[in-house]
């Protein structure tokens, strides 16, 4: 059971192409930030983009984890219905 859920984790870590048009409008917005705001307000500004970004980051892994943990429990209680059947 563990390689497949070391697969399963692998899957979902892995790194994927990041969207182009997500990244221009960053590059973009940056630009504009550079331009229009001082120092302190920058950072404020990029304490709570970071903060959002862990919180959406745990959200998403516990969200995996939770899929995975019911998947799991799903394939047991369906599993142990056709070996009950089987018995019958």
């Amino acid at each position: 059971m563990r390689p497949i859920l070391d697969h399963l984790f692998y899957q979902h870590d892995r790194k994927r192409e990041q969207d182009k048009a997500a990244l221009q409008c960053i590059a973009t917005n940056t630009g504009m930030l550079e331009k229009e705001c001082n120092q302190w307000q920058k950072d404020r500004l990029l304490d709570i983009i970071d903060g959002k970004d862990a919180l959406a980051c745990q959200r998403a892994n516990d969200s995996f984890t939770s899929g995975v943990r019911y998947g799991v429990l799903f394939m047991m209680e369906v599993f142990s219905e056709t070996i009950a059947d089987r018995d019958n």
